[in-house]
């Protein structure tokens, strides 16, 4: 086989600007319409490419969303929550506590965030019928960011930074669900600055202190 025959065999090569266009494409589309009433032609044309292009990359409509999903790890900065869990330093009281309630804060933004809150609804929405979505969202972008905040409130507990005896897990589902439970269930979603005031109105009643 010559190398010009090798070369065409094997195609051309991935060209990333257009799976960054469909895989943003792909993400639209879902939270727009869910996961039945997206198709690989809707994917094709707002991305602008053939619908060859995608069957070359996702062998089907499902991979293409997981793909999708997996890209929303990108959606906001991890490296904030890594920040404000640095070990190489040993934080004063009040320093820890403002990273808590910082990286608390953080969660809480985002989960009110407009184009979060309805990927999350459609995520709900589609969990029965297409778990693996759901799967996903959870490995690739809640799960490490839980984790993370976790090993912040296990590290504040530690240094009396928060009241002794706090559940880590239950504190965390706590402040997130009193964001989304109004955020996703409400007929007029509250705005941002409203879900805040909630959260910090239990992180007080929690004997913790919000950032001013």
């Amino acid at each position: 086989m010559s190398e010009e025959t090798s070369a065409a065999s094997r195609g051309r090569p991935r060209d990333p600007r257009a799976d960054e266009a469909i895989l943003r494409a792909a993400l639209e589309l879902f939270i727009e319409h869910g996961a039945d009433a997206t198709s690989i032609d809707q994917v094709a044309k707002r991305a602008g490419v053939a619908r060859l292009t995608l069957y070359r990359r996702w062998p089907n409509k499902e991979a293409l969303l997981i793909a999708a999903l997996d890209r929303a790890r990108d959606i906001d900065d991890l490296a904030l929550y890594r920040q404000l869990l640095d070990t190489d330093t040993e934080p004063a009281e009040h320093e820890l506590r403002s990273a808590v309630t910082t990286l608390l804060e953080t969660f809480t933004e985002m989960v009110t965030r407009t184009d979060m809150r309805r990927l999350i609804a459609r995520l709900i929405g589609t969990a029965s019928s297409h778990p693996e979505l759901l799967r996903t969202f959870w490995d690739t972008y809640l799960r490490p960011r839980r984790e993370l905040t976790h090993a912040a409130l296990r590290r504040a507990i530690e240094l009396g930074g928060l009241p002794p005896g706090t559940d880590p897990e239950l504190l965390l589902d706590t402040v997130v669900g009193t964001a989304l439970f109004p955020s996703l269930l409400y007929p007029d979603p509250p705005s941002e600055e409203s879900v805040r005031e909630r959260v910090n109105a239990v992180l007080r009643q929690l004997g913790i202190e919000p950032p001013a």
